[in-house]
């Protein structure tokens, strides 16, 4: 009777399989299925450290006046008040300009019937007539002193409002009602667009054209969502983003507007995608919390951070745990400005 084989190790292909993975279903030898175990548990690791990650950042307290959204608010309000300012002086000024221009005009026709009413006196020649006549005219002038009826102020109705109003959308919920089956109404301009001058260069947002190396489908979709500045919050974890992925992230975070939270843990990130965010770091003005954990940065990439960080105002969390960084490869001042961030 011929003896049965057995399935061989799925990962040394060597020894035969004699323990099954119920979560892979995967056959492993005695030694690879400790291996195994092991990556597991790496896996959990990471787990653990999103979930510590999330729960920190749950029961942080946030100050609501520091909200984005919040000092949006407040700049447009700034703006608008700004706006009513400076068309208030314009009409004041106009305003002044015509009183002075009217007075003048009431002095000039003052002097002229005060030469006539002295011309008369001094060579005693006027009667009932002239009097009646001259003191006519000065009613009528003082009048026109006291009522300057000509003058009023109107609001031009046929013009367009030039303060544009804003409204709050919350965009989680229109997400969960388009997954749902609702779809999203669209909402027309407050004003018609008119179209750009002839010979106007228009900048196209396909990200392969400003970014000529080729990135993954997760890489060109988080870009296109931060060249778009309406997005706060963007993690990408355990994506295998790569180091040209993260520069073309990086020049996208020097201009962006909105982004606060950037989570990058557990990819193929090594020294020199660390000094692009670093280089990032040193201008953008919005981003809070990054985090870089479980990665491939050693010391040249911390020290690079590390030193962005000696400018940067905005990053209050940073998260870069788990990487080949050691202490005797950082100064003390990069230590520090690490140590302020780190969580």
């Amino acid at each position: 009777m011929a003896a049965t084989s057995k399935a061989p190790c799925a990962k040394c292909e060597k020894n035969s399989g004699i323990t099954t993975c119920d979560g892979c279903l995967e056959k492993f030898c005695r030694r690879c299925f400790n291996d195994h175990r092991q990556d597991l548990s790496k896996e959990l690791d990471n787990v653990v450290y999103e979930h510590d990650m999330l729960k920190q950042q749950l029961e942080t307290p946030k100050e609501n006046d520091s909200h984005r959204l919040l000092k949006q608010i407040d700049k447009w309000k700034e703006d608008s008040i700004g706006k009513i300012n400076q068309l208030a002086d314009q009409c004041r000024t106009d305003v002044v300009k015509l009183l002075d221009k009217n007075k003048d005009r009431l002095i000039d026709r003052f002097l002229k019937i005060t030469n006539r009413v002295r011309k008369g006196r001094d060579d005693e020649d006027y009667d009932e007539r002239d009097l009646s006549k001259w003191m006519d005219n000065l009613k009528e002038l003082k009048n026109e002193l006291i009522e300057l009826s000509n003058f009023h102020v109107e609001e031009d109705k046929q013009q367009s409002s030039w303060i544009q109003k804003i409204r709050v959308h919350d965009d989680f919920r229109d997400q969960a009602k388009a997954k749902a089956g609702y779809s999203k109404p669209q909402i027309a301009p407050s004003l018609p667009t008119s179209q750009p001058p002839a010979g106007t260069q228009l900048i196209k947002s396909n990200v392969s054209e400003t970014y000529p190396t080729k990135l993954s489908k997760e890489e060109n979709e988080l870009i296109e969502k931060l060249r778009c500045n309406d997005t706060t919050t963007v993690t990408i974890r355990s994506n295998n983003i790569s180091d040209a992925g993260v520069k073309a992230i990086a020049e996208t975070l020097k201009t962006n507007q909105t982004l606060t939270d950037l989570g990058i843990q557990s990819n193929n990130i090594s020294d020199a995608g660390a000094k692009a965010i670093a280089e990032a770091l040193k201008t953008n003005q919005t981003l809070a919390d990054l985090y870089m954990g479980n990665n491939n940065i050693s010391d040249a990439g911390a020290k690079a951070i590390a030193e962005s960080l000696k400018t940067n105002q905005t990053l209050t969390r940073l998260g870069i745990k788990s990487n080949n960084i050691s202490d005797a490869g950082l100064g003390r001042g990069q230590k520090t400005a690490l140590a302020e961030k780190n969580c």
